[in-house]
């Protein structure tokens, strides 16, 4: 029997406020395909060269994180749920994620990057049956 770590949880929960973790949410998002959850880290640098031509800096702030997220499939109430939480006021948001630099849970302040979706089987009324090939990139406010 194949194991199934993400039978019971969400991959990250959104909220409006500083206290959104996996009990307290708006919105839990579903895990990601297969390959299709990038996480980045970057980290700003101020730094220069000294006499010697050795470099010679710090670290500017506090390591930012990046998620990109993507569905080969994802139901249309789902998709929507999410961009509605977005539009709804919501451009600047509250994350609870796994932060995979330390390996522990973190909620910080997150806004929305780019977003697309393929709608397949659109009906009569204009509804699709579902998304394909669905994106869409949170990124660290870095507060």
């Amino acid at each position: 029997m194949q194991y199934n770590a993400h039978a019971q949880t969400q991959y990250l929960y959104l909220g409006t406020s500083a206290a959104t973790s996996q009990t307290a949410y708006s919105v839990a998002v579903p895990y990601p395909s297969q390959d299709a959850a990038v996480f980045s880290t970057s980290r700003m640098v101020n730094a220069g060269r000294n006499a010697n031509g050795a470099m010679v800096g710090q670290m500017v702030g506090r390591p930012i994180d990046k998620q990109q997220l993507g569905w080969q499939r994802i139901e249309r109430e789902k998709w929507w749920e999410l961009q509605r939480f977005f539009t709804d006021g919501n451009f600047i948001f509250y994350c609870c994620y796994f932060d995979h630099s330390t390996g522990l849970w973190r909620t910080r302040r997150f806004y929305l990057g780019d977003v697309q979706a393929t709608p397949v089987k659109v009906g009569a009324d204009g509804k699709p049956l579902y998304y394909r090939d669905a994106k869409c990139n949170i990124i660290d406010c870095g507060e």
